[in-house]
This record gives structure tokens, sequence and C-alpha cells, in this order.
């Protein structure tokens, strides 16, 4: 009974933490897109700030869309997708993945 009761509840919020994820994930999307569209055409717009290279995106554990500089090798996270990234690695954590 008491194991029953247990994984019910870690179902319950593991379930609430994958809808959180998701939604921060959205957030993130929607940020990345809004800045694109005010920012494209001026040059600092996806470029290094160490290097000055060309910033290409990249998925980050399936989770989160990064900034990878070919040039440097820099990884560039954009505002909320650090802890998108955290958030996600905990909840994998805690379910036993990794």
């Amino acid at each position: 009974m008491r194991q029953t009761g247990y994984s019910k509840e870690d179902e319950y919020f593991h379930k609430k933490d994958r809808e959180l994820v998701q939604r921060m994930r959205a957030a993130a999307n929607e940020r990345k897109a809004r800045l694109e569209v005010e920012h494209k055409g001026q040059a600092f717009w996806m470029k290094c700030p160490k290097c000055g290279s060309e910033l290409k995106e990249e998925t980050l554990h399936e989770v989160v869309r990064i900034d990878a500089c070919a040039g440097c090798g820099g990884q560039f996270f954009d505002k909320g997708e650090l802890d998108l990234l955290l958030k996600s690695r905990v909840s994998t954590a805690l379910r036993g993945g990794g």
C-alpha cells in the first residue's frame, strides 16, 4: 500500500514537472522568435560575443536550443534556457533517468 501511494505521488509530480518544462520551453521559444524579429538585420545578431563568428542554434539534451559558436566553441544560453535545462535534468534524475 505504501509503495503504491508513493509511486502515484511520484507520477503526479513528474507529470507536473513535465508540464512546467513544456511551458518553459514554449516561453523560451517565443522569446527567441520575438528577439529574432526585432534584431535580425542588426550587425550583432547571432554573432559570438567572444570572437565575433557566426552562431548556430543547436539542441542540447533534446530540451533547449542554445547558440553555439563554430569559431571558439562557446555555447550561449538565452534568458530562461539554463533554468529550463536544469529543471528538465532534475526532473529526469528524480525519476531515475540520469
